[in-house]
């Protein structure tokens, strides 16, 4: 799948051509040389403009914001002196929306509902990305530039939430694994073709919304949850770590996120959070997130605090590893929804067996033998207790290389509990960040149509995102 890769640099350079007559247009098109990129190579960009643009950005803020990496020596992010990075803005919205509309639009055009449905998904996840770290965002009215809406209006969480459930649910039933619904071509970074791995996918992002607002909405998740996972045939999810969703960078030109930023600056520790967790609870997974001091112990640097001494590095898997991968989800957080649900009396399933199924799957992408696995299933704090304070753990540690989705889970669940970072610009706070202010251009640009209800506090904090229903936060 790595030489695909090379496809989304080749075709996209623009959607369209503008043209002052219709003579002009006839005259001056070239046969060998499209106005246009073939949808299968948008479809690829779409992907791999994700992948880049949340690879890097999740290392500087949300990776630090979960406790997995900071920095040692350029702190202004870590200490959140520097305003959020407009990156995910720009990027969902300049360029997700964008071409997952044109897409979507080109692909019913043509017949192919496969590469519609599967268009449709990858926007849902970038959309439920963009009102995860912001909130209320624009979304009915987003996108529309072409229809002369160019301030778009902002809807709420639940609004957002509610239509995207709807839309996988659509995009599931249109995907079909037959000819004549349509291939996605060579620009499927993710899959390779596969529609049962997209109806997976997208199935798995449904139970991943789902639980999201199950603490503000829990008969809605409750419901959903229960239609997905009772009916297998239909809403089929992931079932092994085969089917996790991540595309796989080549190497050359082209490298994975963390490693190109890591290549370039060089100042990225292991943060103290994770690596006292792992220390704590004796879990093998820490000589492959983690790199051991030369002495063979592992130490933490505390977010914010700059660096007086040797700490541990991240292991090289993720910062020196041109052709690694990102991943937009795994298997182990499908089993660890199930156990959640279950705990919660939402299904009717053995908590404590999907709750050992994801600890083994998260494991078992490692390569940690069946052995260390029992041992570390039996110990002290990992045996499973019925309590869901486990499981929100187990999450954590489980989605490490996944900051965005581990911070929006902290923000739900509130496990780990962690404070802001060591001197933080900022006082008065007890939790970290909560969600990014608005981009300054959008402020600018787009002033009328900003929610008055948003209140923003030190950039970082003062509202809370609807589903984070945490109290005496700040």
């Amino acid at each position: 799948m790595k030489k695909n890769i090379y496809l989304i640099f080749t075709g996209l350079i623009f959607l369209f051509i503008a043209s002052c007559t219709k003579n002009f247009e006839e005259i001056n098109s070239n046969p060998n040389n499209p106005d246009r990129a073939p949808l299968t190579n948008v479809f690829a960009y779409i992907i791999q403009n994700m992948s880049a643009k949340y690879g890097t950005t999740e290392m500087e803020y949300a990776g630090s914001y979960v406790g997995y990496v900071t920095k040692g020596s350029y702190t202004d992010v870590t200490r959140y002196v520097a305003s959020p990075s407009s990156s995910i803005w720009n990027g969902v919205y300049s360029t997700t929306l964008r071409n997952s509309n044109f897409v979507i639009e080109e692909a019913e055009k043509e017949g192919n509902k496969n590469l519609q449905a599967a268009t449709m998904i990858l926007k849902a996840y970038g959309l439920q990305l963009v009102t995860d770290i912001y909130g209320k965002v624009p979304y009915s009215e987003a996108g529309k530039a072409n229809d002369d809406i160019i301030h778009p209006k902002y809807d709420s969480e639940e609004y957002i939430y509610n239509d995207l459930l709807s839309q996988l649910e659509i995009a599931n039933d249109m995907l079909e694994d037959k000819a004549e619904a349509g291939l996605l071509g060579d620009g499927d970074l993710l899959y390779g073709g596969d529609i049962l791995k997209w109806k997976k996918f997208c199935n798995s992002l449904h139970l991943r919304m789902a639980i999201r607002i199950s603490n503000v909405n829990p008969d809605k998740a409750k419901s959903e949850i229960s239609k997905i996972l009772s009916d297998p045939a239909k809403y089929p999810v992931f079932e092994s770590n085969e089917d996790n969703a991540f595309i796989e960078y080549p190497g050359g030109d082209w490298i994975e996120p963390w490693t190109a930023r890591h290549s370039s600056i060089g100042d990225d520790w292991a943060a103290k959070p994770i690596v006292d967790v792992l220390v704590d609870y004796n879990d093998p997974r820490i000589a492959y997130y983690i790199a051991a001091k030369p002495d063979g112990t592992y130490e933490g640097l505390a977010v914010g605090q700059e660096l007086d001494k040797l700490y541990s590095r991240l292991n090289d898997l993720f910062i020196k590893n041109p052709t690694g991968r990102v991943y937009f989800m795994k298997y182990a957080e499908i089993e660890l929804i199930k156990a959640e649900a279950a705990q919660r009396g939402f299904v009717s399933l053995d908590a404590k067996e999907a709750y050992e199924a994801a600890i083994t799957a998260s494991c078992k992408e490692y390569g940690i033998i069946d052995s260390d696995i029992s041992t570390y299933l039996q110990g002290e704090k990992v045996a499973y207790k019925n309590d869901l304070t486990q499981i929100y753990m187990q999450k954590w540690i489980a989605l490490f290389r996944q900051s965005w989705e581990a911070w929006a889970e902290m923000r739900r669940t509130d496990i780990p509990t962690l404070p802001p970072a060591v001197s933080s610009a900022h006082t008065g706070h007890n939790r970290v960040p909560f969600r990014f202010s608005y981009p300054d251009d959008e402020k600018k640009l787009n002033s009328s149509n900003i929610p008055a209800d948003v209140n923003e506090v030190d950039n970082y904090w003062g509202y809370q995102i609807w589903w984070d229903t945490r109290k005496d936060v700040k």
